[in-house]
């Protein structure tokens, strides 16, 4: 069976792509593939070309497509790429104009997990990568990271592991070759019993840029039937200020709770604090950590059935990311929180699904602005470029909550109709533009139907700023 998996983004036009397959110490199990969802985000139609290099950096070369402005388009490995049976590596996504992509990894047909996460742009590749959250077999979970040479030079890679027992170790994978990938597990470099049972998190090191994405996952089970993605960090994405767009506490049908990871990216302790805005209103309610040099600190959502946003602040940088799981525990997703820096009034939406084969997409818009976000609109465009529809809040945003965007064929109360209908998206997979009187940042979480298959796993990804 043909698979792929992690993800990068080079430059505006370019993207990187890490790719990742099971195997032995890798993801349990087997079934596993990927599918690359690459967005148009330019003014005109667009040339998008993909190719996949295993861990020697030798390249395969998959179809080139035209890609109309505003619209998405799927590489999937199995049908879409010519590489070998039981593939491991990484891509490339070149484009002639601006693109935005994400990757989705599972193992439908054998298994019930699957995860979504966002490519690195490739002004974001650096020489430093963080990853705020590790499992080394912590209450039968691992974290699994993929770490991308992204440029065409031989790579020395080097992994450190700070973990919250104090357990602090590093190694170093020499020659990665340019383009290609190298697999780092706790194991790896902690061994057998160091940090075993613990949460902590990773700082990798090289002489070339790179990205990188993290999967975590059950960590022996002959099926797996869930898988949490996420994006490694860049200089970037560092800042003294971070906001994450959705945080629950045994909310709703499934008891979605959220814990919040957050890493002290300096080298002396830094007290954390975090801000909570419920979504429906009401008083924010705050909390305050201090986090050891380079080392993490856990916060959970506040008061049963709650949900809303996150404001995390530091005097020193950090890094941080959002875990979620539901009382059945086959549920599981991941999100990388977005700096301040990053916040912007245009945010692309390369999946989202309205009904589509099971499955529905809600997108969840944090204000980070100074005043109420009175005009977010949504336009979503189905895949083929055919049908159109524009929506946008019906109440005003405050700043630092949230607007959520879910299941709108059903014309909930919560959104305007502006232009189109919104029966042209029911039952499609297509791409999102927002834009907002207000700066903001948003992420996209993927669920079953309620009457379709409802055990299988839940996915997000985060939303990409312009």
């Amino acid at each position: 069976m043909k698979k792929l998996v992690p993800f990068i983004v080079i430059g505006v036009l370019l993207l990187a792509v890490g790719l990742v397959a099971a195997q032995t110490g890798n993801l349990p199990g087997a079934g596993w593939l990927s599918g690359q969802q690459v967005q148009n985000v330019g003014s005109a139609s667009a040339k998008i070309a993909f190719t996949a290099y295993d861990q020697n950096g030798n390249p395969t070369s998959c179809d080139e497509r035209n890609v109309p402005a505003g619209s998405s388009t799927t590489w999937q490995t199995s049908t879409d790429c010519n590489v070998a049976p039981g593939f491991l590596g990484s891509a490339v996504v070149s484009a002639d104009q601006p693109i935005a992509a994400i990757v989705n990894v599972n193992n439908v047909g054998t298994g019930l997990a699957n995860g979504q996460y966002q490519g690195t742009d490739g002004a974001d590749v650096a020489q430093t990568i963080v990853f705020p959250l590790v499992k080394h077999n912590h209450v039968g979970r691992t974290t699994t990271f993929y770490v991308q040479n992204a440029s065409t030079s031989s790579a020395d890679i080097t992994a450190q592991f700070v973990m919250r027992d104090g357990t602090t170790k590093s190694k170093t994978f020499p020659g990665i070759a340019g383009n290609a990938m190298v697999v780092i597990t706790p194991g790896d470099v902690l061994g057998g019993s160091g940090g075993t049972g613990q949460v902590g998190s990773m700082t990798v090191t090289a002489n070339q840029p790179m990205a990188g994405s993290a999967l975590e996952h059950e960590t022996s089970v002959p099926v797996a039937n869930n898988l949490m993605a996420s994006k490694g960090f860049t200089p970037n994405d560092f800042a003294t200020k971070a906001y994450c767009p959705l945080y629950r506490n045994a909310f709703a049908r499934q008891k979605a709770t959220t814990g919040l990871q957050v890493q002290n990216l300096s080298n002396t302790a830094q007290e954390i604090t975090m801000t909570f805005t419920p979504r429906d209103g009401g008083a924010p309610i705050v909390k305050k950590k201090t986090a050891d040099p380079n080392g993490p600190v856990t916060f959970y959502a506040p008061n049963e059935g709650s949900i809303g946003s996150v404001e995390v602040t530091s005097a020193g940088n950090i890094a941080a990311v959002i875990n979620e799981d539901g009382d059945n525990k086959t549920k599981f997703t991941t999100y990388a929180c977005f700096p301040d820096s990053s916040a912007t009034a245009k945010v692309n939406i390369p999946l989202a699904k309205e009904h589509f084969l099971g499955n529905t997409t809600g997108i969840q818009i944090q204000n980070v602005g100074a005043a109420p976000a009175t005009n977010i609109q949504l336009v979503y465009t189905d895949s083929q470029g055919a049908g159109t529809v524009t929506i946008k809040n019906a109440a005003p945003v405050a700043p630092g909550a949230s607007f959520t965007a879910n299941e709108v064929s059903n014309s909930p109360s919560t959104i305007v109709v502006v232009s189109g209908s919104l029966a042209s998206i029911d039952g499609k997979n297509t791409g999102v533009v927002i834009t907002a009187d207000q700066p903001i940042v948003a992420i996209a979480n993927e669920v079953s139907t309620p009457d379709q298959n409802k055990n299988q796993d839940n996915k997000n990804y985060e939303g990409f700023n312009q």
